[in-house]
């Protein structure tokens, strides 16, 4: 038994590296490849004894002549099918491709099996295409027992005049059925050229047209449609080889949403050669933030980017994730745009695996202000030092149900659940654990599956969550809605902020508070004064201030020593925080005075509180120094007032306890 040729496949690709992984794509379901970069290398190819089976030609091609005019030369001496490789699909490309092949395109970066499916296709189609050449009776039998699906439609009419096994099968009818019908009545319409009426698409020999197609049970499919004229017994017929596409083009409809994702990413990511290093492909934010076109990407390696790498160091990074010790990498470096500025990055590597191709893929993060902000905060506090470090977006995907179908590794991190315990279940029942709320979810959710939209959809919204371990965690999320199969899903990207959360906390204690005493200081309790003065303006309920002063406190510090001296500091604003209330406002005013808010007090109370606090005072045992006393002044809010009047008859009230001897309370 001989051994089955395989069919050669000539691929014209300017570009080595896309042309190397379509000839490993290919190899791999057995074709044999030769690799061409130029429309004139192509044709001398074709002119040999040795002319491919079928040729991938790109339309963009270095040297004289672009692949439409390359396959033009090649259609006048030999009949082999092109398919075009194509980065772009926009109107005068697709009328460039028809004017010169009826075997269609691909476009580039599809997955291997769009390709080895428009391959075959194409194969078949050529194959099918050489025996209509060949009589009738040779196209009968072909027509019966070939397994695509084939019918012979009148032009004008639309009416089927004969229907082979293979389509009386996919469409469910039986043959006596479909002769009586006419191709309307299963096709719905054209999805490329939006053609409600198909058969003048057909006539126009639209290869492929991709259409809708219904069957005896009502389903739907998506079909490719290859059409020719022909005369069959004195007849002009259309001649339409139909392929159900349906599964490939919700492939194609899914790869392009997650291209979307890639390609809008605020996040610059990069793909790059597990091998070479060699980039594959870079999203526009990193085209942007580097200088660099894709092209001038694709010669390129991370090296070039990152200056303080070499060849050994990069894989000695690398060696955990290739290794299977870790699933992902994150460190920091700086890269280098095409200008020769430097910026700094956080950088995400994982591995990722696809039958048998290995690439790394990167997310980097411009961490340029970031780091503006890290150096500003260790300048005011050293606790602040390990601010900003990443914790990672968590990328999630829900259905139209509520399901996850999406969970990446950082989501797994922030949430504490691994992908295998939530991917098809629903998300909110999990995430919220309070019954009433889940309800106000459900009904909410209601409405984003009939619609799309929902109060969080389309924004960025800061929210509180639980851990998988039950401690809550901070969370800002981004959600965004997607059609997808006539369903709305929800893609939230969801970065935990917790500890921002804490720092912001501990930045705004540290604004008001006094660092000796923990008191708050003189500047927030301004804010508090303009505050009450408001208040007491509306509600018309006087406040009091107290003003005191250590008695000869400068003696404390020259006998005892500094250290001393702000031990009393602490110990009396202690004593004072203890017997006041929790809605008066107990502030350092400056060096050894002190000032006290006290709302919806009258100036006998205050009086009263004050000589209290005297007494407490002078009685207060101090470690080393003994005892001290002090001096206080009292004032009471007057419909005339304002912080400046009513600040300074407190302090006018002071000085004049002090010129009466100290250690008393004086009052307007």
């Amino acid at each position: 038994m001989n051994d089955v040729v395989p069919k050669k496949i000539l691929i014209v690709e300017d570009s080595r590296l896309n042309a190397q992984i379509t000839a490993g794509i290919l190899s791999k379901y057995g074709y044999e490849t030769e690799i061409v970069r130029t429309g004139e290398e192509a044709v001398e190819k074709v002119k040999s004894d040795q002319s491919p089976d079928l040729i991938l030609m790109d339309i963009e091609l270095i040297g004289k002549l672009d692949g439409i005019e390359t396959a033009r030369i090649i259609q006048q001496f030999k009949d082999i099918p092109i398919v075009f490789l194509t980065a772009n699909t926009n109107k005068e490309i697709m009328e460039k491709i028809k004017s010169v092949t009826g075997y269609g395109y691909i476009l580039k970066g599809v997955d291997e099996y769009v390709l080895i499916s428009t391959v075959e296709m194409a194969l078949k189609l050529h194959q099918a295409n050489m025996m209509i050449k060949q009589n009738e009776e040779l196209f009968r039998n072909m027509f019966e027992t070939n397994e695509a699906i084939m019918l012979l439609v009148e032009p004008k009419s639309g009416q089927i005049v004969d229907a082979n096994k293979s389509a009386c099968r996919f469409y469910g009818y039986p043959k006596e059925t479909l002769l009586k019908m006419d191709i309307g009545k299963i096709n719905i319409n054209s999805v490329i050229n939006d053609d409600k009426n198909c058969i003048e698409a057909f006539k126009r020999s639209c290869n492929p047209c991709v259409c809708i197609q219904r069957l005896a049970n009502g389903e739907k499919r998506f079909v490719e449609v290859y059409s020719t004229v022909v005369n069959y017994q004195k007849k002009e017929l259309l001649y339409l080889i139909i392929f159900d596409i349906t599964e490939r083009w919700y492939a194609e409809k899914e790869l392009k949403f997650y291209h979307h994702l890639f390609e809008n990413s605020p996040n610059e990511i990069y793909i790059f050669h597990s091998e070479t290093f060699k980039f594959i492909s870079a999203n526009r934010r990193a085209r942007e933030n580097l200088g660099y076109s894709l092209d001038e990407l694709n010669e390129m390696t991370p090296l070039d980017l990152k200056p303080e790498f070499d060849v050994q160091s990069f894989k000695e990074l690398l060696a955990p994730l290739s290794q299977r010790k870790q699933e992902f990498i994150i460190f920091n470096t700086t890269h280098r745009r095409k200008d020769g500025s430097v910026y700094p990055v956080e950088v995400r590597l994982m591995l990722i695996e696809s039958a048998e191709e290995k690439v790394y893929m990167a997310i980097v993060i411009d961490v340029t202000e970031r780091k503006t902000l890290e150096r500003e905060l260790q300048e005011k506090n050293e606790i602040l030092s390990t601010i900003m470090k990443s914790a990672g977006d968590a990328i999630i995907m829900i259905d139209d149900k509520g399901d996850v179908t999406f969970w990446n590794p950082a989501a797994e991190r922030i949430f504490g659940y691994t992908k295998e315990e939530v991917m098809g279940k629903e998300l909110h029942r999990f995430m919220i654990h309070d019954e009433s709320l889940y309800q106000v979810y459900k009904e909410a959710f209601k409405k984003f599956q009939l619609s799309g939209k929902g109060s969080a959809v389309g924004k960025t919204i800061e929210l509180k969550t639980k851990h998988k371990d039950g401690h809550e965690i901070d969370v800002e999320l981004s959600l965004s809605a997607v059609r997808m199969k006539d369903t709305w899903h929800a893609v939230g990207i969801v970065r935990d902020i917790t500890e921002r959360k804490k720092i912001e906390e501990m930045i705004y204690l540290q604004s008001i508070t006094d660092p000796l005493t923990n008191i708050y200081n003189r500047r927030f309790f301004m804010q508090m004064m303009e505050q009450e003065m408001e208040r007491t303006r509306r509600n018309g309920k006087p406040f009091s201030l107290i003003m005191f002063d250590i008695d000869h406190f400068k003696s404390v510090n020259d006998r005892f020593g500094h250290a001393a001296g702000d031990m009393v500091l602490k110990s009396i604003a202690d004593m004072v925080k203890k017997r006041i209330r929790k809605t008066d406002c107990f502030a350092r005013w400056g060096g050894e005075e002190f000032i006290i808010l006290l709302p919806e007090t009258s100036l006998k109370d205050a009086v009263g509180l004050a000589e209290e606090l005297r007494e407490r005072l002078s009685s207060m045992p101090l470690p080393e120094v003994g005892h001290v006393t002090a001096s206080f002044g009292v004032a009471s809010y007057r419909p005339s007032d304002t912080i400046d009047t009513i600040l300074l008859r407190a302090d006018d009230m002071l000085y004049e306890a002090k010129a009466s001897g100290r250690n008393c309370v004086k009052s307007e």
